[in-house]
């Protein structure tokens, strides 16, 4: 988890666990339909941004949706709670919702500039919140006098103007990588790559002193597919990607050996372990799509 990971859980838990101590403390002040949508707002938000951070952190489809859904199932249930069972029911329902929402997010996210993106769910984030917790302070303190029953035009307009520019800007630039569009250094990557190691799909260093692995990504999988090393070798794995950053293969994990989710840029990725085991090890892309193994002898 980067430190642009750490913050958003920073932000979310000091923002969703603010505006539920609101709620308790000015249960009284809302009517039955005004708390069930407050809480149901909090629940989901919470949810989704939570799910896509355990996404993008974790990458295991099992534990991430797991989590997420617990995650959004408390918060709603916190959320609803002074309000009545209503409230709980629907807050809980809305965390799942999102929970799995922002799981199933974040899973997808880990390929395409992931801190990109956690940046702009987390500004949604701290909007929503934001006025979840001005609403909350003007129903409860009759010194303030904000009109919260719908929102200026110019509001609107605005809001719709910057999330347009924003994607404008993220397509344009070189932030996110477009599927479809290599350069002509990466096309020269592929072809010289290819030529020296297309066909393979099984590699012996069992023998040798200092092994070295070179191994390419392509749309099938890997290339070589099947590794043969010697126990206790230090064994180091050059892998080549000229795929699009967007490709399930451009994260690679050998979860025996403590590789977990290497992101793999376009160009080459150099590793490096230490088979202490003899036996049959997978190594696979983030989603397990894309698997090889590693034979220790």
């Amino acid at each position: 988890m980067n430190i642009f990971s750490i913050i958003s859980v920073a932000f979310v838990a000091i923002g969703t666990g603010y505006s539920i101590f609101l709620v308790y403390r000015h249960k009284n002040k809302f009517n039955n339909t005004s708390g069930i949508l407050i809480s149901m707002v909090i629940a989901v938000i919470t949810g989704l941004l939570a799910g896509s951070i355990i996404g993008i952190a974790s990458g295991e489809t099992f534990l991430t949706v797991g989590i997420s859904l617990i995650i959004g199932f408390i918060v709603g249930f916190l959320a609803g709670h002074p309000v009545g069972i209503l409230a709980i029911l629907m807050g809980a329902i809305s965390g799942l919702m999102g929970g799995i929402n922002g799981a199933i997010l974040g899973l997808f996210l880990q390929y395409i500039n992931p801190t990109l993106f956690l940046g702009i769910l987390l500004g949604f984030y701290v909007v929503i919140i934001g006025f979840v917790i001005i609403y909350i302070q003007v129903a409860a303190n009759t010194k303030f006098s904000i009109n919260t029953e719908e929102l200026s035009p110019f509001a609107i307009i605005a809001g719709g103007i910057i999330l347009v520019s924003l994607f404008l800007f993220m397509y344009s630039s070189d932030m996110v990588k477009i599927p479809g569009k290599n350069d002509t250094a990466q096309t020269q990557i592929t072809q010289e790559t290819h030529s020296q190691t297309a066909g393979k799909t099984e590699v012996d260093v069992s023998g040798e002193s200092s092994p070295k692995v070179k191994m390419l990504l392509t749309e099938k999988g890997y290339s070589p597919n099947m590794i043969r090393v010697k126990k206790g070798v230090p064994v180091e794995l050059e892998i080549t990607n000229p795929l699009d950053s967007s490709s399930c293969l451009s994260t690679f994990m050998i979860p025996d050996f403590n590789i977990n989710n290497i992101n793999l840029k376009t160009g080459s990725t150099k590793l490096s372990f230490t088979p202490d085991k003899t036996g049959e090890y997978t190594f696979s892309c983030g989603m397990q799509m894309f698997t090889g193994k590693i034979i220790v002898e």
